[in-house]
């Protein structure tokens, strides 16, 4: 009889610990107007618009294949390994005057703190219409990619990183959108 009022105690002492640790104190609501990453970005890109830019905030779409000879069969056969549609949401703003990068890519997607990674630094070719795209994956590996933009486009960005594993070759291709400012004009949506 002992044993089992004690176990139940035991196990009362665990379950108000639980509900003391899952109490939230409510938030006071602020008197300030509220803003997120998104709608910081927003402001800053309607501030120095550019038509010609290509900042802007952007959903992000991949795809990766895989090409090469099949087991028994020297017949090339191209399969998509991953295909992942609107997966990310992306801001792509100017970096400063003295860094060696003409954009940063800023991850938005989800974060409810003020830091924000930078996952890409990306620089224009001399001859225009396409950039070098460098991509910071978390684990440090480096995936240069070639993007090319499109003037008659300007809304989208599609880029290309392949390489050789063995016979195969791995191509992924990322497709960025560009959700504000859509054609390149400013729309006010408040």
């Amino acid at each position: 009889m002992i044993i089992r009022i004690t176990c139940l105690f035991v196990l009362l002492s665990f379950h108000c610990g639980a509900q003391l640790f899952s109490f939230k104190v409510p938030q006071k609501k602020s008197v300030y107007k509220m803003v997120n990453a998104e709608e910081m970005i927003r402001r800053y890109i309607a501030r120095n618009f550019a038509e010609t830019s290509i900042e802007g905030i952007y959903s992000v779409s991949c795809i990766i294949k895989k090409k090469g000879p099949t087991l028994l069969s020297p017949v090339e056969r191209e399969r998509t390994l991953v295909r992942k549609e609107n997966y990310a949401t992306i801001a792509i703003l100017k970096d400063w005057p003295e860094s060696k990068n003409e954009y940063i890519e800023i991850a938005i997607t989800d974060k409810d703190g003020a830091d924000y990674p930078v996952v890409a630094e990306i620089n224009g070719l001399s001859e225009g219409g396409g950039f070098i795209y460098k991509h910071f994956e978390p684990d440090g590996e480096v995936m240069t990619f070639t993007f090319v933009y499109d003037l008659m486009k300007p809304d989208i960005l599609e880029g290309v990183y392949s390489f050789v594993k063995g016979n195969q070759t791995i191509t992924y291709t990322l497709t960025y959108l560009k959700t504000y400012p859509r054609n390149n004009r400013l729309v006010n949506e408040n």
